[in-house]
């Protein structure tokens, strides 16, 4: 019969120290995930055209930095559709292309500015290349016009509403609240 007494192995808290209890969380941690959460809704962090009327916000349409904007129309003399694509540089909207049905009032190719084709029924100016500033200001036409905003992901119909108005559309940073929560571009009659 082996008499040798029985040896345990102890961490420190079996060595007859107090139990280890779960670690709690500081009480600031929660308040900290609650301010980043608050600051990403509420941080203007995402790229975004912001449409104003007479300088009050209409509301914001999401464009990425290289998505593509269309101004779309139908031309008041002539009657056919005409659409303008721009892009956001460095904070600046850029005329990059235009369409057209025909040449008509203050259409068509201007020299040194882009070079024109055939594209089916249109007529395509592309490479325009034309810096317009931090905004452009639209005097929408009446409802025949039919001027519209459009993005990769969603138009905006302006002339229903503000024909013969100034509508100002400026490239800015929108928080995810006002893009998400923000009311819809659309203006109401």
């Amino acid at each position: 019969m082996d008499t040798t007494p029985a040896v345990s192995v102890r961490g420190p808290a079996e060595a007859g120290a107090a139990p280890r209890r779960p670690r709690a969380a500081a009480p600031w941690s929660g308040g900290a995930a609650l301010a980043a959460v608050l600051a990403a809704l509420l941080l203007p962090l995402w790229p975004a055209l912001r449409i104003s009327d007479a300088g009050e916000t209409i509301g914001h349409l999401s464009l990425a930095e290289g998505e593509r904007l269309t101004i779309a129309y139908v031309h008041s003399i002539d009657g056919l559709p005409i659409e303008e694509d721009l892009r956001v540089r460095d904070g600046r909207l850029v005329v990059e292309a235009t369409r057209v049905r025909q040449f008509g009032a203050g259409m068509g190719h201007i020299p040194g500015e882009g070079t024109g084709r055939a594209d089916g029924r249109w007529w395509v100016v592309e490479g325009i290349d034309r810096d317009i500033g931090p905004e452009l200001v639209i005097r929408v036409g009446a409802p025949a016009v039919d001027h519209r905003l459009r993005t990769p992901r969603e138009e905006v119909r302006l002339s229903p509403c503000l024909a013969a108005r100034p509508v100002a559309v400026a490239p800015v940073r929108a928080s995810a609240l006002q893009l998400l929560w923000g009311g819809s571009p659309e203006p109401e009659c």
